[in-house]
């Protein structure tokens, strides 16, 4: 099954977001990080959750754009990446890695959250469009969000 690495299945201001993301963080601080997944199929969001390695029936990764109006993705998976993916957090480098770039991707974009703040399960490579952006941009981008 395909992953998306792509931002076209993204809401517009999250689209935004990675080319700030890819150019002003990662290019501009050498960073070993890449977009590892956005938008996501129902189908492979059932195989994830099938295989343990998501437990959230509603995601911020799904999308349909042909839906009216339009589901768009609005989050992303940034994952180290050095010849291979790693999520390894015992490896100190990578694990130093992902906090970081998750500290420069907020102070770059402010209208995300960030999985490595949340207390209950840090998902370290998770970032999402705030709700209260989508809301406040209705008018411009109107959407459904998960």
């Amino acid at each position: 099954m395909k992953i998306d690495r792509t931002a076209d299945t993204c809401h517009p201001l999250m689209m935004d977001c990675i080319e700030r993301i890819n150019s002003r963080v990662i290019h501009a601080h050498n960073a070993p990080m890449r977009l590892f997944e956005s938008g996501r199929t129902h189908d492979r969001h059932n195989m994830l959750i099938q295989r343990g390695k998501t437990k959230d029936i509603v995601s911020r990764h799904l999308f349909n754009l042909e839906n009216d109006p339009p589901l768009f993705c609005t989050a992303v998976d940034y994952v180290y990446y050095d010849k291979k993916w790693s999520w390894n957090l015992r490896d100190s480098t990578v694990q130093s890695w992902f906090i970081l770039f998750g500290n420069l991707v907020l102070d770059e974009c402010p209208e995300l959250e960030w999985g490595g703040q949340n207390r209950k399960s840090t998902n370290y490579c998770h970032f999402q469009l705030r709700r209260a952006i989508l809301v406040d941009n209705l008018d411009k981008y109107p959407c459904v969000a998960p």
